[in-house]
């Protein structure tokens, strides 16, 4: 594998007057090394503000580094003997360099923030727009663009409108059922009484057949003249007139 040599990331670690910086180089393969750094020098802003952002990452870094020192040595040692040509090796590394460096400018730039943040609290609001102004928001705090679904609008359904047809069938179906409960329970209450053999229950069967002759007759009087004139409501009316002229003559003429 050929390399192709260019400078892609600038890391730097800081402590008291010492500062050390390392240059990476990249490889022509399938991802660039150095994508991610990239982002922290869009603006004017970034690329005067990336050497004091990684430097403050590094201080901070400090203590988890040095918990980590130990697996960063076996893991170097590894990469030494591992038998991969040396340029893996090398875009392992500079990745590892990358992605150390990128965790630096994210806590510097926390820090940064928060400094900011305080600041703009002691200013007047039009000093804290100007400074908004000038200080972007760093890379890590920038959203990202989301893309918008589509909504799946259902269409609206009309409201349901009951027209006076409806409303008449749902007249007539009820009135039906009322009837047809009455002639039922009337027919019942007389074959109880004729039926009937023992002396002492006929004045009991009789006052039942009385209420129930009664409400076949409350029944035929509540029906609306709107209604009276469909063919099934004739109908059930004249047999059940049939049936209160029966009880009526039989047994309370």
């Amino acid at each position: 594998m050929q390399l192709s040599a260019r400078p892609c990331a600038v890391a730097v670690a800081k402590s008291g007057r010492r500062m050390l910086v390392v240059r990476a180089q990249s490889l022509d393969t399938g991802a660039s090394v150095g994508a991610k750094v990239e982002r922290w020098l869009k603006t004017p802003f970034d690329v005067l503000a990336f050497g004091p952002r990684a430097g403050a990452g590094a201080l901070l870094s400090v203590p988890e580094r040095l918990q980590t020192l130990q697996q960063d040595v076996e893991k170097a040692i590894e990469l030494l003997q591992d038998p991969r040509p040396l340029e893996e090796k090398q875009a392992v590394v500079l990745k590892e360099v990358e992605e150390t460096l990128v965790s630096f400018l994210e806590k510097g730039a926390t820090v940064e923030s928060d400094v900011l943040a305080n600041v703009k609290t002691l200013l007047p609001p039009e000093a804290a727009t100007l400074i908004n102004d000038l200080i972007p928001e760093p890379p890590n705090k920038q959203p990202d663009v989301v893309p918008v679904e589509p909504v799946d609008v259902q269409p609206v359904q009309p409201p349901v409108t009951y027209y006076q047809a409806d409303v008449l069938s749902n007249q007539v179906a009820s009135e039906m059922t009322e009837i047809k409960k009455a002639v039922s329970g009337l027919k019942a209450a007389l074959d109880a009484v004729r039926a009937n053999t023992d002396v002492a229950n006929t004045n009991i069967l009789r006052l039942n057949l009385r209420e129930a002759r009664d409400q076949l007759a409350r029944r035929l009087a509540e029906i609306s003249p709107s209604t009276e004139s469909d063919p099934s409501i004739s109908a059930a009316t004249r047999e059940a007139r049939i049936l209160l002229e029966e009880v009526d003559s039989s047994f309370f003429a």
